[in-house]
């Protein structure tokens, strides 16, 4: 569900106590590539699995891993977004337009949270073997990658919306950017994004703890 900097902050959170044993840049290209399932027209089925546990995900190949990491923290995602938080559609349209404009807002919230994005950014200069078996086009993945590279190398901003036409109706994002500039600033709102990146470490730690009485 998040968009890609909430995604990838997320595995950082994660990533010393559960995957330090896999290479890092790998990880993280895996952890961004199931939702290039928009633009290639993929079944969600193949790039987004459920109901995985971090033993699960910590046996596989280090892009393998990244990509199962992305469900799992989908899933998070909507449990501590949007059902934990499920109030602040009170104050604020509850339709599909909004549930994107949110994953947009909050990279913009969370993009400080990280310094080193440059590094980041570079990790897609080269795309993997296994991005190949999913269905997906040579220039597709090339595509994808450059993708994310350009918009994880500076802080998000509203242009950054334009993105969403290889994958999205044009009156949907123009929904989406109407939206965004009637909530940007709605306080409650980033309140709810902003909190999500010390939810996330709070559950973290109770996986930690869990993981340590297994051991």
């Amino acid at each position: 569900m998040p968009w890609p900097v909430t995604h990838v902050l997320t595995a950082e959170i994660f990533y010393d106590g559960f995957f330090s044993h896999l290479d890092h840049k790998e990880f993280i290209i895996g952890t961004c590539f199931p939702d290039i399932r928009y633009p290639a027209r993929l079944d969600r089925k193949s790039t987004h699995i459920k109901h995985l546990s971090l033993s699960d995900i910590q046996s596989q190949s280090p892009f393998r891993a990244g990509l199962l990491f992305h469900s799992y923290v989908d899933e998070m995602w909507n449990t501590l977004v949007l059902h934990k938080n499920a109030q602040i559609f009170n104050e604020i349209p509850h339709d599909k337009p909004m549930i994107h404009t949110m994953k947009v807002l909050q990279d913009k919230c969370l993009y400080y949270r990280l310094e080193d994005w440059s590094r980041i950014a570079d990790y897609f200069k080269v795309t993997l073997p296994e991005e190949r078996t999913f269905g997906a086009s040579e220039g597709m993945i090339q595509r994808w990658h450059d993708i994310l590279a350009n918009y994880l190398r500076k802080p998000p901003n509203i242009d950054d919306l334009d993105m969403l036409s290889i994958s999205l109706i044009p009156e949907m994002i123009e929904k989406i950017r109407e939206y965004y500039l009637d909530y940007q600033d709605n306080q409650r709102l980033n309140q709810v994004l902003s909190d999500f990146y010390d939810q996330v470490i709070g559950f973290y730690q109770e996986e930690k703890e869990t993981a340590s009485l297994v051991d």
